[in-house]
């Protein structure tokens, strides 16, 4: 009983009802692929973490990952269970993505990455080599 009160006033966080995946690979500077870390994705990581507390959001849990293969596209920033990818995010949209698909469920279109996103990146360069690892 003294669980569900202390829920009921916020004293213990609800289960989220989405994960923010933001994909934190790094690889050596110069790589063929690149990585998200060197296009920015600390900076993006850290703005949705600084908003959903400013905004003092709960139904969605912020994590730092690795590597989500669309190397190319990124930063690559996946939420689900939505299974929406996004591609190229930046500090500048993060705040958008928080409010239109995590608080009105409607994902960002322009940001989405298609199949063919997916199969580019996949190929890379033709020095990169075939794992994005």
């Amino acid at each position: 009983m003294r669980a569900i009160v202390a829920r009921s006033i916020g004293l213990i966080p609800m289960k989220p009802e989405k994960d923010v995946f933001v994909c934190t690979n790094e690889r050596p500077s110069g790589h063929p692929r690149g990585s998200c870390v060197q296009n920015g994705s600390i900076e993006v990581l850290q703005t949705f973490r600084d908003l959903q507390g400013e905004k003092n959001l709960f139904n969605f849990k912020v994590v730092a990952t690795g590597c989500l293969e669309p190397c190319l596209a990124g930063p690559t920033v996946v939420v689900y269970p939505d299974n929406v990818w996004y591609g190229g995010v930046t500090v500048d949209d993060v705040e958008r993505i928080i409010d239109e698909h995590l608080v009105r469920g409607r994902p960002v279109e322009f940001l989405i990455l298609d199949e063919e996103d997916f199969e580019r990146s996949q190929r890379g360069p033709k020095e990169a080599p075939p794992s994005c690892l």
